[in-house]
Parts: structure tokens; C-alpha cells; sequence
């Protein structure tokens, strides 16, 4: 009966309207990251909706999705010539698990809003040219089990809020420019973890 294709045509509109959503604002978090970057070598050229390409799970390299959610899930880049800076849009790939930006020359801050994935359980930010301070933000991430943000140029004490995060999760943050107390709580009783080569570390900042 009609009524009846109409109503089965209604629900599964409803259905997929959701996760059409949460693919699209993905795309626009991915894009917002790719239009802040210097990108000279063309490593993200496949992130291309101008070129027909919208849909970030199908051919967007450096990009993995859980195909059943359609979402997002991991950001793998490394080894490529980019820099600028990490776009504050990241913090809204809900469902992102792994965020791998490194050995590139990304610079500028930490943004405060990747403390909002609270399903990442990596954030690999280490060898680029990152500076500032480590946000607070990032001691809200519960099901982190690596935080590595070692080889940059952060600056200022560790966060106290970072002693939350589970005794279980590796935390590097070597060869920087950190200062302040020496955190011993949390993480940092993890013998996986590691401080060294902040020569200001422990001291005034």
C-alpha cells in the first residue's frame, strides 16, 4: 500500500539523516584543517569535494572510517611537507580514535577543543613545531592510552589536569621547553612516560 511506502520511505530518511550529518560535519572539520595548511607537495589533494569528492570515507587518503557508522575514526599523517597550524575544528570528529600528525612542520598551538574527542585513544602530535602550552583541555580525555608530544616546542608547566588521565596511558613529552613542577601522579607514575630533555623542567617557570 502506498501509506505503507511512505511511511517505510519516512524512516529510513530518519535513519540516515543522522549519520549523513555526522559524515558531512566530519568533512567540514577535515577541510577546515586542510584550508589552514601549506600544502606544497599535495599530500592531502584527495580531500577534494570541490572536485566531486564528498564523501571523506571514500578515497580521502591519510583517512580511516568505521564504514558501518560512516564516521571518521582515525587522521594518519606523517613524513609530508605541511605546515601552518592544527585547525580548532578537530575537536568536533566525535568518533575520531587516532589523531597522527607527525614528522611534518606543523606550528602553532595545541587547540584547547581536541580535549572535546572523547573517544581518542591516540593523540600523536610529536615531531613538528608546535609551541604554547599544553591545554588543560587535553586531562578530559579518558580513553587516551598515548599522548605523545615530544620533539616540538611547547612551552610552560604540565597542566595538572593531565594527572586524571589513567596511571595506563604513555605520556612523552621530551624535548621541549617545558617548566614548573614535575607532575608524579596519574601518568607519570608510568614508567612508559617521559620528561627528559626539558632542561627547565622542575624549576620556576
Amino acid at each position: 500500500p502506498l501509506s505503507l511506502t511512505v511511511f517505510m520511505a519516512v524512516a529510513t530518511t530518519m535513519l540516515l539523516a543522522p549519520a549523513e550529518a555526522g559524515l558531512y560535519g566530519d568533512r567540514d572539520a577535515l577541510m577546515a584543517l586542510r584550508r589552514g595548511l601549506q600544502d606544497p607537495d599535495g599530500a592531502l589533494r584527495s580531500w577534494s569535494p570541490e572536485l566531486g569528492n564528498m564523501n571523506p570515507c571514500i578515497n580521502w587518503s591519510h583517512v580511516t572510517c568505521d564504514r558501518v557508522a560512516n564516521r571518521v575514526t582515525e587522521i594518519v599523517i606523517g613524513f609530508v611537507n605541511l605546515s601552518g597550524p592544527l585547525s580548532p575544528e578537530l575537536g568536533k570528529l566525535g568518533q575520531l580514535t587516532k589523531l597522527w600528525i607527525s614528522y611534518t612542520n606543523i606550528q602553532g598551538t595545541i587547540p584547547e577543543e581536541l580535549g572535546n574527542l572523547e573517544n581518542l585513544n591516540s593523540m600523536h602530535l610529536h615531531n613538528n613545531s608546535l609551541s604554547g602550552q599544553i591545554p588543560a583541555s587535553l586531562g578530559k580525555l579518558k580513553s587516551l592510552k598515548q599522548l605523545h608530544l615530544q620533539q616540538n616546542r611547547l612551552t610552560g608547566p604540565i597542566p595538572s589536569e593531565l594527572d586524571g588521565l589513567s596511571d595506563q596511558t604513555s605520556v612523552n613529552l621530551s624535548s621541549n621547553d617545558l617548566c614548573g613542577p614535575i607532575p608524579t601522579d596519574g601518568p607519570f607514575k608510568n614508567m612508559n612516560s617521559s620528561l627528559a630533555d626539558n632542561p627547565r623542567l622542575g624549576g620556576n617557570c
